[in-house]
């Protein structure tokens, strides 16, 4: 009799842990989903930032700005230039 309330004891907690072990992998899994959605979206703002400066940096109007500020003289690209590309 004691032998067979030691072994219904030792299932139960062997059960209770299994449980726990399933709740917790059950959570990991819910917070790495979290994370990986959070990450989506710090990558897209971090594009969008990235297009916001290249535009800013590299529009028309900035490019000849600097230009001015630098007192560049711009060149056309010579025939050879031109004949040379493919």
């Amino acid at each position: 009799m004691k032998r067979v309330v030691y072994l219904f004891v030792l299932a139960l907690i062997i059960g209770m842990v299994l449980v726990n072990l399933r709740t917790m992998r059950m959570q990991s899994v819910y917070e790495l989903t979290c994370m990986v959605e959070e990450e989506q979206v710090l990558r897209q703002k971090i594009w969008q930032q990235q297009m916001r400066l290249s535009g800013a940096l590299e529009s028309p109007q900035r490019i000849k700005d600097r230009i001015n500020e630098l007192n560049v003289d711009v060149v056309p690209p010579s025939h050879e230039q031109e004949e040379q590309k493919p």
